[in-house]
């Protein structure tokens, strides 16, 4: 394999990329605008792109620990100040802040509400959107947007939720055998191939496939040939290396709201 220097993109801020004086892959992150680069020890592509998600979660995870450290700091240091205030003091200043609110809050209080409606561009970020279930016949599939992402919105049918053990020995997560939703007639799916990010395309039927003479339904990206159970699962022996991933969403009634944990 030749080792000139290409980029190899899996998902936004995830790539892998070779170096001429180096025998591995290297891995690229781009988290919140700080970059990340180091090699993966590996000329194995597959196993690369899975040290490379596990090296994400382990970022993600050192992120938030720092975090709480940080706030448990903070917390300290102002309470060893409070201690150290004088109370002459702490009763002027609180007077003093009651008497300027007083004032100024009939002039902010609109700004300040209004500050919390979330802008066109926070809701393609990060705000959650909702999406009606009642016309969703079984079978069908809905593509919903949400930050900038195709959510695969799967009605499943009976015959569908029961073949799915059948596919336990084809399926490379064995843990995931059920449908991955609070919901058991629907799942809900980001519809980004775990490969290279392209758009696997939905194929409910259950009869024979160029690409599988057993295909009981499920999801076929043509781009590379990584196939996905209806449960998202990835299939042994396929490019993808791990399962669809799934968004945070929840049920209420008929409404479906991705972006929000159940």
């Amino acid at each position: 394999m030749s080792k000139k220097r290409k980029h190899i993109h899996i998902l936004d801020g995830m790539s892998l990329y070779t170096r001429d004086r180096s025998p591995f892959y290297w891995g690229y992150l781009n988290i919140g605008g700080k970059i990340f680069k180091k090699s993966l020890k590996t000329t194995d592509r597959k196993e690369a792109e899975k040290l490379l998600f596990a090296w994400k979660n382990e970022i993600f995870s050192n992120s938030m620990n720092l975090s709480d450290d940080q706030d448990h700091i903070e917390d300290h240091d102002h309470s060893k100040q409070e201690v150290i205030v004088d109370d002459k003091r702490r009763k002027a200043l609180l007077i003093t802040s009651g008497i300027m609110g007083a004032v100024t809050v009939a002039g902010f209080a609109v700004p300040f509400l209004s500050a919390w409606k979330p802008s066109e561009k926070a809701k393609a970020l990060g705000a959650s959107v909702k999406f009606d279930l009642s016309k969703l016949q079984p079978g069908a599939m809905a593509i919903v947007e949400w930050r900038r992402t195709p959510i695969f919105v799967v009605h499943q049918t009976q015959e569908a939720i029961d073949n799915l053990p059948k596919l336990n020995s084809k399926v490379t997560d064995q843990a995931n055998d059920v449908l991955p939703s609070s919901n058991n007639k629907f799942t809900v799916l980001k519809g980004v191939c775990t490969h290279l990010s392209c758009a696997p395309k939905y194929h409910p039927e259950i009869e024979p496939k160029a690409w599988d003479q057993d295909w009981l339904g499920g999801f076929f990206c043509p781009c590379h040939g990584s196939k996905f159970d209806l449960a998202g699962r990835v299939y042994k022996g396929v490019p993808a290396p791990i399962n669809l991933e799934i968004p945070p969403h929840t049920f209420s009634g008929n409404t479906l709201i991705i972006g929000e944990s159940a």
